[in-house]
């Protein structure tokens, strides 16, 4: 049956802050860090594997921040391209605990499939858990109206987690910055050069080949 009210989604509130959320490159201070653990503990709240709950946060404020900038290499960096980025409160590394998952499948109702061997999962699933966290994540503080900006580790990525004492079979699967956005902040980066997709082209009914405007002729 077709909806009565097809634009009903998009103005919702939470429609509205995903429709909204964008990342920040210029930052001006930020929550305490009070904020940003209790913000943690609501983006942690996403569905994981057999309940495997691997995803882990490890917030960097202070001077942990200022040792993440240096030793990630992502500080010299930013410090070119977009310094103001330097100026978050924070950054917040969303990890992925591998072995939270192959312990959780070698227990007996999820035994028999082989998943107590990291290498017999088709994906890494405990970085697709960690990736459902991040989205918590970025749109808890878009709600907030803060900023963020969603990056990778930079070089030596392993070396770099170590230094924060992050155990071997931890993985990142993004890093945030966190903070205030800065009243000068503007959209930029990619999506300031690129077209959004249409959705048409990224929707698919019953098979890749049909999209959305056929399915409905």
């Amino acid at each position: 049956m077709a909806s009565t009210n097809p634009n009903r989604f998009f103005s919702t509130a939470l429609g509205q802050i995903i429709r909204r959320r964008r990342m920040t490159r210029t930052f001006d201070g930020g929550p305490s860090l009070e904020d940003l653990t209790k913000l943690g503990e609501l983006a942690l709240r996403a569905p994981s594997a057999g309940f495997s709950q691997g995803a882990h946060l490890l917030i960097l404020v202070g001077e942990d921040l200022q040792r993440f900038w240096r030793e990630s290499g992502s500080g010299d960096w930013f410090a070119t391209k977009s310094p103001g980025v330097l100026s978050a409160q924070a950054v917040i590394l969303v990890l992925a605990d591998e072995s939270a998952y192959t312990n959780r499948y070698s227990q007996s109702d999820k035994a028999g499939h082989g998943l107590e061997e990291a290498e017999n999962w088709g994906k890494p699933t405990w970085l697709t858990d960690a990736a459902l966290v991040t989205q918590n994540l970025l749109l808890l503080i878009e709600e907030q109206r803060w900023g963020a900006l969603l990056f990778d580790l930079f070089k030596e990525p392993r070396k770099l987690l170590e230094t924060f004492g992050v155990p071997p079979k931890v993985h990142c699967a993004g890093v945030v910055a966190v903070g205030f956005r800065h009243s000068e902040d503007q959209k930029s980066g990619s999506p300031t050069r690129l077209p959004r997709k249409a959705s048409v082209d990224l929707l698919h009914i019953g098979t890749w080949n049909t999209h959305i405007d056929d399915s409905l002729d």
